[in-house]
């Protein structure tokens, strides 16, 4: 399977040899007729959608249809993800009995939502069937992304063909965020990891494979400056791209002797507001939280962080988990670690300096009520003024 780029895919794919492996021993299985399920899950940015790409190179030699679809958060829209993969992606629409019913189904519930109890569960009948025979003539694959995003009906229509077992003759690929799960995706995941679905868990790269897909995407070695920068990433693929993309559009790069470093600062504060976009995702009072453990450190105990908001822990938790499942903070035994230190930057920076201020000053109490050293009170006193 190939790793270089292809049309749409935003930066090299580098690092990801294993995954690329277990995915085409997959995709093998399945033109050889067993049915295979994947459960894809990385954190935001972390390449799902580069390693799924890759997969087209391989369908091709095989001769595999390869069939994808994207969840969205509209999820207001029924089937809206079965409906993308197998009626409007796959140029079927309208060819055969089963579509054609489909279609006339899907335009009846959207006009009349409310009094389509019926043909919602025709539907959900007929797309099961569809994915059943899809197969029938030639072996595929259906990659479906973002899945944590899906709309209802499509969720049951995929927990339903779990408890049945795996797709004949294809290989099913779900990603997702390792965000909470909503009890329908939960109920979905929990049906497909009994029925045997294998479980691809997509990392961080490491610090080797961050500094290739730096040098991929501009072309040369690159300096200690930018180095330095693309180590505060977590090996995230999206972050490291965001960190060149910024530095080349704020002209902050400059070749010497053959190597390219980035120069000055000025082009970090962008860098903070396009970072700061990628986690919107999260919701308002995540983010709140999350910029307000900034001023801690990149790690700190969620103790301390309660007495410096004046919340009780357990509601700290609750909004915390959320920057846990998506890899923005990590558990490291009793305290929280910034997953990225960029991000963690781009949250401190966020902050109006008279609230920052006014956290550091807070902390400084915090933390002096916890117990924690004199000059890590006074850095934070210092802070403050």
């Amino acid at each position: 399977m190939s790793t270089s780029a292809e049309p749409g895919r935003t930066w090299p794919l580098v690092g990801r040899a294993a995954e690329l492996d277990d995915l085409d021993d997959l995709l093998s299985t399945a033109a050889d007729g067993v049915g295979m399920t994947v459960l894809l899950e990385g954190e935001a940015g972390v390449g799902k959608t580069s390693l799924v790409d890759a997969l087209r190179g391989s369908a091709r030699l095989l001769d595999v249809e390869l069939l994808t679809a994207r969840a969205s958060e509209l999820r207001d829209w029924p089937f809206a993800l079965l409906s993308d993969a197998l009626l409007v992606r796959s140029g079927r629409a309208g060819r055969g009995p089963v579509e054609a019913e489909l279609t006339d189904l899907l335009d009846a519930i959207y006009a009349d939502p409310v009094r389509s109890v019926a043909r919602h569960d025709r539907a959900a009948e007929l797309f099961a069937a569809l994915l059943r025979r899809h197969g029938d003539s030639r072996p595929w694959a259906l990659v479906l992304e973002d899945v944590h995003e899906a709309d209802a009906p499509s969720l049951e229509v995929l927990l339903q063909l779990a408890h049945e077992g795996a797709v004949p003759r294809a290989l099913v690929v779900l990603t997702m965020r390792p965000v909470p799960y909503r009890p329908e995706l939960a109920a979905v995941v929990a049906a497909w990891t009994r029925a045997g679905a294998r479980y691809l868990e997509l990392r961080p790269l490491n610090a080797r494979a961050t500094v290739e897909l730096a040098e991929n995407l501009v072309g040369s070695p690159v300096g200690p400056s930018l180095r330095g920068t693309l180590a505060t990433t977590g090996g995230n693929p999206r972050l490291v791209a965001d960190v060149v993309r910024t530095a080349r559009s704020a002209g902050a790069l400059a070749v010497t002797d053959g190597v390219l470093d980035s120069t000055g600062v000025a082009w970090l504060t962008p860098l903070d507001e396009v970072v700061r976009r990628r986690i919107e995702y999260l919701g308002p009072d995540v983010l709140a939280l999350l910029g307000q453990a900034s001023v801690l450190g990149t790690s700190f105990v969620i103790a301390d962080l309660a007495s410096l908001v004046g919340d009780p822990v357990g509601d700290c938790w609750r909004t915390l988990r959320h920057g846990l499942a998506a890899g923005v903070v990590r558990a490291r035994g009793d305290r929280l670690v910034f997953g990225h230190d960029l991000v963690r930057g781009a949250l401190y920076n966020g902050l109006e300096p008279d609230q920052r201020r006014a956290l550091h000053a807070r902390a400084a109490w915090a933390l002096r009520q916890a117990g924690a050293p004199p000059q890590i009170v006074t850095a934070h006193l210092e802070r403050a003024r």
